[in-house]
């Protein structure tokens, strides 16, 4: 078996020095010391903490995986950071689509000399689950907190819980699980990737926005092709409020576009029935890390 590992920095491959952790480019390569059963290749396009992910790094990533996908490769794995582990994953997803071999993202709660840290584990699960040859496309495999492996689709994935390192996939959705180095596939899972890929390269920005109490609205500028609001976990938004009402109509004079994530149907609270009066476009269920996703390279 063969793959390409790609290498982008974050926790997986930091050291620790004077109480700072820090990309080391060595510490890579440990990754594929553990696995001397396999056949790697390896490419570094670069190395960053992965919360200094921009748009030019996540070009970068797609162009590294979409230029080898077609080289004979069993699949690909690419380590990166978690803190954006779900932004690229997502990015990867909607770029590549169902892609002819298995793309996983892995990454690590802790560098890899602390026994605490899940990424080996991650990195294991990622290389079984390649040899399984049991799905195309972009999928993350991680382990949370006491838990097992888990295999996750790309674009699936929520964003973290505050103070939590653990990933999980919208309303439970995950791929599958790995049994030792068994993949499970879950029987419940639904397929929401799309075929093929987009075109479509970043551009503009994106304004995203998360419902609080006494939310302030910025001032719209020139460079904002659109904007997503983030409800309460009902999907709701103080419609009641005039600075959201004062916002959208900016947004509208701009000729700007507002969205809306989190809002399912049913709870049909009446501030939900002023969002067309405010031409606010309520999105499809969708994890908000796709909604932002989608929008940015639309």
């Amino acid at each position: 078996m063969k793959i390409l590992a790609v290498f982008t920095g974050g926790t997986i491959s930091c050291s620790e020095s004077g109480g700072v952790l820090s990309p080391d480019k060595g510490n890579s390569f440990l990754l594929l010391k553990s696995r001397p059963d396999v056949c790697f290749d390896a490419l570094m396009p670069y190395t960053i903490l992965s919360e200094n992910l921009g748009a030019e790094e996540l070009e970068l990533l797609y162009k590294t995986v979409s230029d080898n996908i077609s080289k004979g490769y069993d699949g690909i794995i690419v380590a990166h950071g978690t803190d954006t582990v779900q932004y690229s994953a997502t990015y990867l997803a909607l770029r590549l689509g169902l892609c002819a071999v298995p793309v996983v993202l892995v990454s690590a709660n802790y560098p890899l000399s602390d026994s605490r840290s899940n990424g080996y584990d991650n990195f294991s699960a990622a290389v079984d689950f390649i040899a399984a040859k049991q799905g195309r496309g972009v999928f993350v495999s991680y382990r949370n907190s006491g838990g097992s492996s888990e295999i996750h689709r790309g674009g699936e994935l929520l964003p973290h819980a505050a103070y939590s390192d653990d990933l999980y996939s919208m309303n439970g959705n995950i791929y599958g699980t790995m049994d030792g180095s068994n993949f499970v596939k879950n029987a419940d899972y639904v397929e929401n990737c799309p075929e093929t890929g987009c075109d479509s390269k970043p551009r503009g920005r994106v304004l995203y926005l998360k419902a609080h109490p006494n939310m302030f609205y910025p001032t719209l500028t020139d460079e904002i092709k659109s904007v997503l609001l983030e409800g309460y976990h009902s999907g709701t938004l103080n419609t009641d409020g005039a600075e959201l009402k004062s916002f959208c109509k900016a947004a509208k004079d701009k000729n700007i576009p507002v969205y809306l994530t989190g809002c399912t149907d049913g709870f049909n609270y009446e501030s939900k029935s002023l969002f067309d009066d405010l031409n606010i476009k309520v999105l499809p269920p969708m994890s908000p890390v796709t909604a932002y996703v989608k929008l940015w390279i639309n």
